[in-house]
């Protein structure tokens, strides 16, 4: 009796009161096969998650040991493994509308290992520069766009509609305790072995990956066919309509991106914040920042229970309102400074991973299954651009009040105006449909008509 099994009763009454809208019956996997493919599944991902989040705090450490890097070359290290997603974003969600999923997430896989393994592989070589980790950086961030987008759209065909909730709450907990502990894993194995060599271990591991993507049993369906004619451009276009159009994904996407504005605009402004007003050293900062992910392992779990209990439109704006936690972080001048900030950024981290199951399962419930690919890249594109902008705006607004009112004053002001974007994000969605809606729509509910 585990959370993978179907309510039948409860299905039977859905088709009953669904028929006389004439939606399509979809094919619900029986509960044994499922659970365990999206066991095999889960593995594979958190695998993978995992390897890619090593890989991100590898690559800078690489260039700064081994090559002395500056700070610009970091950067720039930094800037193309974030790149992909803007400029590839929306051609991957026209290709995954246009294939099946699985073999894409294969071929993501396999040349993620190979962009990984090509740092070893030069390094025995004795030709490896800093190109050649940009270079690397760059194809891994690339095939992670299309791995992304085509997990995202996968799942809906592996698991009924009853189940997404609980499955991506469950790929969040992988992906909070991936970011978490990729820092202290990677950072052990650079020392055990070498940078490089550490590489050379993460790209092994996405063999588990692929092996536990073969393994699974349930049936994809065709890719839907392509309308005659129909142009990259056009079809780039329908995803985005697709998404702009529909009245819960549009206030959802708009709510999104004035989180992620202030939210990594205050992450940017807390790491300034501990290190030159309350004078914290490395250490101390990573203590804070792990103690801090443990607040999104706990949202991680209990994202489907907060949905099941509060229903979407209370649990998204629940979400979106506790940016605003970040208003008592300056509290920690006059309060003992590290667990005020523990408390406060954990309190805050313990909803980031509920928005992002929550909006993740709104996306695959309420679009259908042709437009599903672009409309998860066009939504991703747009959220990825905001962090960038963020992180700026974040640290400028942290110079420029720091430069007028002193560092304490104006880091902690910039810390509180961070906090209160959020208000934003709550306004977008309190005056949406979605403020009044408790359990999340099938894809015949409220969609507007076509596309394009």
């Amino acid at each position: 009796m585990g959370w993978w099994r179907v309510d039948h009763k409860t299905a039977r009454t859905t088709k009953q009161n669904t028929s006389r809208k004439a939606v399509p019956e979809t094919v619900v996997p029986e509960s044994g096969p499922a659970r365990q493919d999206f066991r095999w599944y889960w593995l594979g991902q958190s695998v993978s998650v995992l390897g890619h989040q090593m890989a991100i705090f590898l690559f800078p450490t690489i260039a700064i040991v081994m090559f002395h890097a500056s700070g610009l070359w970091v950067g720039a290290l930094n800037a193309v493994g974030t790149a992909a997603y803007p400029v590839l974003g929306l051609f991957a969600g026209v290709l995954m509308d246009r294939r099946r999923r699985r073999p894409a997430m294969l071929l993501a896989t396999v040349g993620t290992m190979l962009a990984l393994a090509w740092i070893p592989f030069a390094a025995a070589l004795g030709t490896m520069g800093m190109a050649d980790l940009c270079l690397a950086a760059l194809a891994a961030g690339a095939f992670g766009v299309l791995y992304d987008v085509a997990n995202q759209s996968h799942l809906p065909t592996l698991l009924p509609r009853e189940m997404l909730a609980r499955a991506n709450a469950r790929l969040e907990v992988s992906t909070s305790l991936a970011l978490l502990g990729s820092p202290a894993l990677g950072g052990l194995l650079s020392q055990a072995l070498s940078g490089t060599s550490a590489l050379a271990v993460i790209a092994g591991s996405f063999l588990i990956p692929v092996m536990t993507l073969l393994r699974l049993r349930t049936p994809e369906p065709p890719a839907p066919p392509r309308r005659p004619g129909a142009s990259l451009f056009a079809e780039m276009k329908a995803g985005v309509l697709a998404l702009w159009r529909h009245p819960l994904l549009r206030p959802a996407t708009v709510a999104a991106v004035i989180r992620n504005l202030g939210n990594t605009a205050a992450s940017t402004v807390s790491l300034l914040f501990a290190y030159r007003t309350l004078k914290f050293d490395p250490g101390t900062v990573g203590v804070l920042f792990t103690l801090v992910g443990l607040g999104g392992v706990a949202g991680a779990w209990t994202a489907d229970r907060m949905l099941a209990r509060f229903g979407l439109g209370r649990t998204l704006i629940a979400a979106s309102a506790s940016g605003v936690l970040w208003v008592a972080a300056p509290l920690a001048l006059w309060l003992p400074a590290l667990p005020t900030l523990i408390v406060v950024g954990a309190s805050a981290s313990v909803w980031v991973p509920v928005w992002n199951a929550t909006v993740t399962t709104l996306r695959q419930s309420v679009t259908r299954p042709d437009l599903l690919g672009r409309v998860h890249a066009t939504s991703r594109t747009i959220n990825f651009c905001a962090i960038p902008l963020g992180a700026l705006l974040g640290g400028a607004l942290a110079d420029l009040l720091g430069g007028a009112m002193g560092a304490a004053a104006g880091t902690g002001t910039a810390l509180v105006l961070a906090g209160l974007t959020a208000l934003g994000a709550v306004a977008a969605l309190a005056c949406s449909p979605l403020r009044n809606v408790r359990n999340i729509p099938g894809v015949d509910e409220g969609e507007p008509g076509e596309a394009g």
